[in-house]
């Protein structure tokens, strides 16, 4: 697990301490829940990316800002 502009990227790793629940849950410790300012609880939405088996943990504040990106950058003051 590591950080990476406000996201959280894991990595399979058969040697891996953490797994999936069998209820789809990803348990992340407290320390990288810091990393990301999540609190017990939060809710995010995660991606995972099949070409490099990664799983991409987006806070809900991260999700927010790009989407907020994209309407700036593709919504014209016309379409408003």
């Amino acid at each position: 697990m590591r950080e990476s502009g406000g996201l959280l990227l894991v990595a399979a790793d058969r040697q891996g301490v953490f797994s999936v629940s069998g209820q789809g849950h990803v348990v992340l410790p407290a320390a990288v829940r810091h990393w990301c300012r999540l609190q017990v609880g939060d809710r995010v939405f995660v991606v995972a990316d099949l070409g490099t088996k990664v799983l991409v943990v987006h806070p809900l504040e991260a999700v927010d800002a790009m989407v907020a990106h994209l309407h700036a950058t593709r919504i014209s003051e016309d379409d408003r």
